[in-house]
């Protein structure tokens, strides 16, 4: 795993992506809780401001580092009004400031402060309240809660907001139909949960292609399979063996030596390791669902298999399929257990993934609190629980996205 600085450990992070209208990345949200009851509050004082600093820039300035992406990040008060500034580059910071921010003069001064830097500013949960009309001129894009906000009801405000030149951001669009109807007001930029939830289509059947794929995902289940089978089923797909090599041979898979077929890969890097790559190759090439998604399940299927390995797990492969394979429905648009009675997963596997159960269920639980921001369950997790969630999700973060540069 990576090493973060200790810390991290008194802190939970976690990231939500931030969308473009082509469902690409362009950036994260992160979210920070301190390990006080979780509590996103930052208390008053001179002490504790200067300690949550220092843990943002830490978190951010190594995050920053890794995925080149803008980042979104709540301040306080009093970090808006303190001496400090962030040690990282301005381009990649987007500062949001709430709706109920109190608009004091300090606060005005503080902000020009912050923009002679270089800095940017999100405006956080605007309803259209006539009281913050006034940090409109300091802000580049304003975000909307669209379940406590419904945007058909302020399409004129919205197309208002849209003639100032403001980037708009939706969230907690939670389903296609609300994305679809914000990218027709003219939102920019949406956040949410509706890409791991497919549009399910009643009845809907496997398409030939995508069970060409399953087919050898599910040949790849199969505990007695030989390299020489793995290696023929791989050639076979002239798409899936190209960008196998190129994955072998980047740094992600940490191989110490160039390979030039993929017998010889299968030979050097064993049965267990291949499957996985090959598994995963197959889902990213057989789906025209948008990366974005792809890297979703990447770092929770990477997430469980860190959790499995801090407890020295003997399932930690598992942990890493039963991560990835727990959103197949999204991928395929195919209901989740339609597709897995398509795929000889061996019950333990089915269990987590379709009950959260057992073993490998629990890392999914645990992993899935840290993508959806459960901090209710979060909280009630034992420190050193918590401390080991927080450094495998934010490593899988940056593994996935290594992966996904690999083989785009």
């Amino acid at each position: 795993m990576i090493e973060f600085p200790t810390v991290l450990d008194d802190l939970m992070m976690a990231q939500q992506p931030i969308l473009k209208r082509t469902k690409e990345i362009f950036g994260y949200e992160l979210l920070f809780r301190g390990k006080d009851a979780l509590n996103a509050n930052i208390s008053d004082g001179e002490a504790a401001t200067s300690q949550v600093l220092v843990n943002l820039c830490i978190g951010i300035t190594k995050l920053e580092s890794q995925l080149r992406k803008p980042f979104f990040i709540n301040m306080t008060t009093d970090l808006m009004l303190s001496d400090a500034f962030f040690p990282i580059d301005p381009d990649t910071v987007y500062i949001e400031i709430l709706e109920n921010q109190r608009l004091t003069p300090e606060f005005f001064t503080a902000l020009q402060k912050w923009r002679s830097a270089g800095y940017r500013f999100a405006l956080d949960d605007y309803q259209f309240d006539a009281d913050y009309q006034a940090l409109l001129p300091w802000v580049s894009i304003v975000k909307i809660d669209v379940l406590i906000t419904p945007p058909e009801q302020h399409a004129i405000q919205i197309a208002e907001l849209k003639s100032r030149g403001l980037i708009l951001l939706a969230e907690k669009v939670e389903d296609l139909a609300m994305f679809e109807l914000c990218k027709s007001l003219g939102f920019d930029l949406f956040q949410g949960y509706f890409l791991q939830r497919p549009e399910l289509i009643k009845g809907k059947k496997i398409d030939s292609a995508t069970h060409g794929a399953i087919e050898l995902v599910n040949a790849l289940q199969n505990r007695d399979i030989s390299i020489e089978a793995i290696a023929d089923l791989v050639t076979k797909n002239p798409k899936l063996s190209y960008q196998l090599l190129r994955i072998l041979n980047s740094p992600v898979c940490g191989v110490a030596k160039t390979v030039v077929s993929i017998k010889e890969a299968v030979i050097f890097l064993g049965l267990v390791q291949l499957k996985k790559w090959a598994l995963l190759i197959t889902l990213t090439s057989s789906t025209n669902q948008p990366s974005s998604l792809l890297k979703v399940l990447l770092t929770r299927g990477r997430c469980c298999q860190l959790l499995a390995e801090s407890k020295k797990s003997a399932m930690a492969d598992s942990a890493f399929m039963v991560g990835l394979m727990s959103g197949i429905d999204a991928v395929f648009n195919v209901k989740k257990s339609v597709v897995l009675e398509q795929i000889a997963l061996d019950k333990n596997a089915l269990d987590a993934i379709i009950n959260q159960a057992g073993e490998l269920g629990a890392y999914l639980k645990q992993t899935l609190y840290c993508e959806e921001q459960d901090w209710n369950r979060i909280q009630k997790m034992g420190p050193g629980e918590r401390t080991i969630l927080n450094r495998a999700f934010l490593d899988a973060m940056l593994w996935s996205e290594e992966v996904m540069q690999s083989i785009n």
